[in-house]
């Protein structure tokens, strides 16, 4: 499964020192987004996946320098939580998600996060 949204992952030094009230309406744009792209690709009733492997692709408008793990603390716990809340994953917890592997892209135009979803059953 592949989810492409156009709210970009604050970084954890963005992400951290919002407002709490403005992490919740973050967290809820990108859920309402999350669920859009589901309604539009007809994904629905779906088990949560137990074992997964996600993948971040960030496209972002330069090519700063970036580091990762400030995405993974940030806006990233948004996403996790929105494909917890959706039902498309059980949980975030390491069990089940593992390690989020997050990648940085240019893409001057279209700058965007992809999601892919992948069961990863063992």
């Amino acid at each position: 499964m592949k989810i492409t949204i156009k709210n970009l992952p604050p970084s954890k030094n963005k992400y951290v020192n919002w407002h709490w009230a403005k992490r919740k309406r973050y967290h809820e744009e990108v859920r309402d987004e999350i669920w859009v792209e589901m309604v539009n690709q007809n994904i629905k009733n779906c088990k949560p996946l137990k074992k997964a492997k996600i993948i971040f692709r960030l496209y972002f408008k330069d090519n700063r320098r970036r580091d990762v793990q400030n995405y993974l603390g940030g806006g990233i716990i948004a996403i996790l939580d929105s494909l917890v809340d959706l039902g498309i994953i059980a949980d975030d917890s390491y069990d089940i998600i593992r390690q989020p592997v997050v990648e940085f892209y240019k893409n001057k135009d279209d700058p965007r996060c992809e999601i892919e979803i992948r069961n990863n059953h063992i």
